[in-house]
């Protein structure tokens, strides 16, 4: 790119974040992706209106769209920060990060999310029964369940260690893990899931299994403190995957691990209706990214291409040692 370009990108970027209201849009999408009808819902607009400032921020490469299924998803461009215009748009993202959303728009913005919570909470209650046969259409629990449990032990899990699974579902990991924990906490959104999950593990005599119903907030609430969290074919159901990294995160003991199990992006619209999707899969960059703003380092990634042309992937974050880090420190 010549000099002459970059100075272009550079004014056309400029000209983009001229706008107040175009600024509290990028502020919102800092860990969310949002739908044209979502932002005017967020911030009272015309959309119209919100159209054209949308379309003045993807012309200038600020933001960037992804279309999940007949809908189109707005989220910030990552940039190259190799790039004078990367290092300005990294810097402005910077700036505005530090400023708060006003608590009006926070509460719409979480009103979107409990919208797309109940969305899939319902299908999972509607289809809990026929669930397993619908998700075998895209990835069966065979076809990833001995990676991610062989990635999940290389984090070396010590016999007194709690171990918490986000979205349990009908307990099948359940069966894989127990007897490398002291203890684990089944939490899913569903009550017929869980209850699934708990016929499973009387049959299985699992004893060291603990059932919540809810979701990240609610281990949150319960004070639960997991030496590691697995989550497998979840994130492409929940409303926020960003605020799943933030609260495990959050809900992991220094020294932790995270395994995330899901599926990589793809153009599959029918599995929204399907298999209760929010999500057509996830570029690996935007998991790292919501890792990374979370606090979790990247530690070991692997990918699985099954023949129906979906693909696997799964990846293993660890929450840094803070005591250890003090006493280098030091």
């Amino acid at each position: 790119m010549t000099a002459e370009h970059q100075l272009q990108a550079i004014a056309a970027l400029n000209k983009s974040s001229s706008d107040p209201l175009r600024l509290r849009i990028l502020r919102a999408l800092s860990t969310d992706s949002f739908g044209v009808l979502e932002l005017c819902d967020i911030f009272s607009a015309k959309q119209s209106g919100m159209s054209h400032h949308l379309k003045v921020l993807a012309k200038a490469g600020v933001v960037t769209t992804r279309r999940e299924g007949n809908s189109i998803f707005y989220r910030r461009s990552l940039g190259n920060e190799h790039l004078p215009q990367g290092q300005l748009l990294a810097s402005l993202f910077q700036v505005i990060d530090q400023l708060p959303l006003d608590d009006t728009v926070q509460a719409r913005i979480q009103q979107v999310k409990q919208q797309r919570a109940e969305v899939a909470r319902a299908f999972f209650n509607k289809h809990a029964e026929a669930f397993r046969a619908k998700q075998d259409l895209i990835a069966t629990f065979d076809q990833y369940a001995e990676s991610a449990r062989d990635l999940l032990l290389k984090a070396q899990p010590q016999p007194s260690d709690q171990l918490l699974e986000i979205g349990s579902g009908s307990g099948e990991f359940l069966t894989l893990i127990h007897q490398h924990f002291k203890s684990i906490t089944a939490l899913d959104i569903s009550e017929e899931m869980l209850e699934q999950a708990q016929q499973l593990s009387q049959q299985q005599k699992l004893n060291n299994i603990k059932f919540l119903l809810g979701d990240t907030q609610t281990a949150i609430k319960a004070h639960a403190q997991p030496n590691h969290i697995v989550c497998n074919m979840v994130l492409h159901h929940v409303p926020s995957p960003a605020d799943v990294f933030i609260d495990s995160a959050a809900l992991l003991k220094s020294g932790g691990s995270m395994v995330v199990t899901d599926l990589c992006h793809h153009d599959q619209a029918w599995a929204k209706e399907n298999c209760g999707d929010l999500w057509l899969g996830f570029e690996s960059e935007d998991l790292t990214r919501w890792a990374n703003a979370a606090g979790l380092e990247e530690n070991e990634s692997l990918y699985l291409g099954l023949r129906n042309g979906f693909q696997i992937q799964i990846h293993r974050y660890e929450k840094p040692n803070t005591v250890l880090k003090s006493h280098v420190i030091n």
